[in-house]
């Protein structure tokens, strides 16, 4: 199973809600909006007081010039002529209601809306009132502005006119539209704008996107540093990054090629520095030797043994699979296989036994092939042995290795020595292990003189064990031996 493509598939998906370029797009907008309005919206409040101010300043005039006017008719108490005065005053447009009142409040000339002498306003002020509806003019809002009537500091009454909104409002209309259409047409231009750059700033964070996508698909390609900003810099620690990355997966999958991948697996997983050391397992170990090699390589050149070799251990390799056990090293014509490290396996003596007799099946297969071609058969012995054993890294600080050594890997080796072609050989504890198993058929055992141990070894030859891990054996050794190397 390829372990980058099941770290992909494992990966979390992220979803992303809104592209980053909407949400800076948005974020400018907003901001931009929000001043403008804010802008707009006291320029209108500026030009409305500019308005007012205005028609204050009018009012002022005219009220002092109407005071002015009414001072001789006041004193002399001709108020025919004070009335005509406001009626004049009052057909003014502008103006909405004039009256005369005497010192006492007394309404003495009116026209128009009339404020009420409790509703005037201190000389010099203006004041917004309220009228209600009269013949002339319906219910409306107007400012109101008195002056007083005197004549050599004796003050005779007052004078207010109730000046016309409509001008301020019609303004006040004129701006707020004039505003608004302003500001919606900037608003448009400014989402444009703010649109094209929020794309143009994200482009480089798509780019940084696309190539964390291409390292996690095991891929990378040089980003280009054209921008000549602060994204150059981290385009540059990117590149380097995805080649330091490419690098590491290469030197990954090489050696997990190298290695088992158990033990590459172990040693990746490995947080702190790779350090000699190991623990005692209990396990089982395989030998398997091809027997005359010697003889079968002197008939091809070097290129044939190697590709010979590398098919019939690749098949080899595959039945240690089958039943977990690990490659732990290829030594010359022969492979070592461990069955309970480094993983652990209650079943490593079953599993190891079954492997031995799977790797016979497929030579078998392997043979009838080579038989057809008219090729010599190839022949393969067996030695396995379980007990206790040290498991782990071995060697030196600069050069270490992955491997079990104890007596009972010592005596595996031996049993292999000791097997003869296409048998399979086990130490007495371990046929033990495994007795009772189905399928399983083994030859008497015999006690043998091993070089290096003083007493006999009684061993035993296996025959045959049901492969518990395999459904439909024959088709898996066809689909198995497909090819093979030609000797």
């Amino acid at each position: 199973m390829n372990t980058d493509n099941a770290a992909a598939e494992t990966a979390p998906k992220l979803r992303v809600r809104m592209p980053i370029a909407a949400k800076m797009a948005a974020v400018i907008t907003a901001l931009l909006v929000f001043g403008l309005g804010t802008l707009a919206s006291l320029l209108v409040n500026h030009q409305q007081a500019q308005i007012r101010a205005h028609i204050e300043d009018f009012g002022q005039l005219i009220t002092s010039q109407l005071a002015m006017t009414a001072t001789e008719p006041m004193f002399t108490d001709e108020h025919y002529e004070l009335a005509a005065l406001v009626k004049r005053f009052a057909d003014n447009p502008r103006i909405v209601g004039a009256v005369i009142y005497d010192n006492q409040g007394k309404l003495i000339a009116g026209a128009g809306a009339q404020p009420d002498f409790a509703m005037l306003p201190q000389p010099g002020e203006a004041a917004e009132r309220k009228f209600g509806a009269t013949a002339e003019h319906p219910a409306l809002r107007a400012i109101v502005i008195s002056s007083p009537i005197t004549f050599r500091g004796a003050v005779a009454g007052k004078v207010a006119l109730a000046l016309s909104r409509q001008a301020l409002d019609n303004a006040q209309r004129e701006i707020i539209r004039n505003t608004a259409i302003i500001t919606a047409l900037l608003s448009v231009a400014i989402c444009l704008v703010a649109i094209y750059l929020g794309k143009r700033m994200a482009r480089p964070i798509h780019t940084l996107v696309d190539a964390t996508r291409l390292l996690q698909s095991g891929e990378f390609s040089q980003m280009p540093k054209r921008r000549g900003d602060e994204f150059d810099h981290l385009f540059e620690a990117i590149n380097s990054m995805g080649e330091g990355l490419v690098r590491k997966t290469q030197v990954e999958n090489i050696l997990r090629q190298c290695l088992d991948q158990n033990v590459a697996n172990k040693l990746l997983d490995q947080i702190e520095p790779v350090a000699l050391g190991g623990d005692k397992v209990q396990a089982t170990v395989l030998f398997a030797d091809i027997v005359g090699f010697t003889s079968l390589s002197e008939k091809m050149s070097p290129e044939q043994v190697g590709e010979f070799l590398a098919d019939i251990f690749h098949h080899l390799d595959q039945c240690a699979r089958v039943y977990g056990g690990t490659v732990d090293k290829f030594i010359g014509d022969a492979v070592m296989v461990i069955f309970g490290a480094p993983h652990k396996d209650p079943e490593h003596a079953y599993h190891a036994v079954a492997c031995a007799v799977l790797m016979q099946q497929v030579i078998r297969r392997i043979n009838r092939q080579r038989r057809l071609r008219g090729q010599a058969a190839i022949q393969v012995r067996i030695g396995l042995n379980g007990g206790e054993m040290f498991a782990g890294l071995l060697g030196s600080t600069q050069r270490m290795d992955y491997t079990v050594v104890g007596d009972a890997v010592n005596l595996a080796s031996r049993l292999c020595n000791e097997a003869r072609a296409g048998e399979i050989v086990v130490s007495a504890p371990l046929y033990r292990d495994i007795k009772g198993r189905p399928g399983l058929r083994a030859a008497h055992p015999r006690r043998i003189h091993i070089r290096g141990k003083r007493e006999p070894v009684t061993i035993c030859s296996i025959i045959d064990i049901a492969q518990d891990n395999i459904d439909d054996l024959d088709q898996w050794l066809d689909q198995t031996v497909l090819h093979v190397v030609p000797a």
